[in-house]
């Protein structure tokens, strides 16, 4: 008698527990099927084109950012979709050469209300569920955020995270990059003519043949940073942290350096220093 109670008893347990595990799989199974439809909508909506659907442009955009929120599953593809919508509406073209206030800043031009939101979106998400790429034999590597070749001038990008970004040969005049984490982003050949940099991290960066003249890059870390024939004619580089950065064919004349961490930074016969620097000494 007793042995056919404890059977009994586990026989409900045991069937309780399957019901469970069954409860479970199908509300999650309900769950996906809500943000996959929530995907639908949102990218439905962020097709229409015209002023007259900024708003709803606009209210697709955070609804991607509350599904990415929701699923981590998801991200990878949210942000896949909104740079490929940055990069597409607005694409850097030939810009004639900004003008210039009295007092030398740029002229600033903001982007698009969309667009921005997209950038916003972007840059606060948490990159480290950005996921990886590779597959078979090859070494999985952090996806990097392909913003490359985007108009983003005057870009409010302040405090983004833009680690390991890809923003080859963008267009970020007077964009303000403050507090920015661009730690290992590719800005190759990036027009950032008076851009605020200041107290960004830009630590081992590639910024080869990149336009800085005129940023703001006071108190940054450019720690390891590339700078291979960099255009830093007039940049602020007070108290910047420039150093082991590889400077080969650098342009440096009229930089602000003072007090200024060249220790360890890398220079050639080609780079240009302004006047009065000392060639900092190469390390082993």
């Amino acid at each position: 008698m007793a042995v056919g109670s404890i059977l009994s008893v586990l026989f409900v347990a045991i069937g309780l527990y399957l019901t469970n595990e069954a409860n479970r799989e199908q509300q999650r199974l309900t769950a996906q099927g809500q943000i996959t439809d929530r995907f639908s909508k949102a990218i439905e909506q962020l097709g229409q084109a015209g002023a007259e659907k900024i708003d709803v442009r606009l209210g697709a955009i955070y609804a991607l950012e509350r599904i990415m929120r929701d699923s981590a599953a998801d991200q990878p593809a949210v942000v896949d979709i909104l740079a490929t919508f940055v990069r597409v509406h607005a694409p850097a073209t030939a810009v004639p050469t900004p003008s210039r206030s009295p007092r030398g800043s740029l002229a600033r031009s903001n982007p698009p209300v969309d667009i921005q939101a997209a950038l916003t979106v972007l840059g606060r998400r948490d990159s480290a569920r950005d996921g990886t790429v590779g597959a078979g034999d090859e070494d999985p590597s952090p996806r990097r955020l392909n913003l490359s070749g985007a108009d983003l001038s005057g870009a409010d990008l302040s405090g983004a995270d833009l680690l390991r970004a890809n923003l080859k040969g963008s267009h970020l005049l007077g964009a303000d990059l403050s507090n920015a984490n661009l730690a290992n982003a590719n800005l190759g050949e990036a027009d950032l003519k008076g851009a605020d940099l200041g107290h960004a991290n830009v630590r081992d960066a590639v910024l080869l043949r990149a336009d800085l003249d005129g940023a703001i890059l006071e108190h940054a870390d450019l720690r390891g940073a590339y700078l291979g024939g960099a255009n830093l004619g007039g940049a602020h580089l007070i108290r910047a942290d420039l150093s082991g950065a590889n400077l080969f064919g650098a342009d440096l004349r009229g930089t602000g350096l003072r007090n200024a961490r060249l220790g360890c930074a890398r220079t050639n016969d080609d780079t240009r220093l302004p006047a009065g620097v000392v060639r900092p000494k190469s390390c082993s």
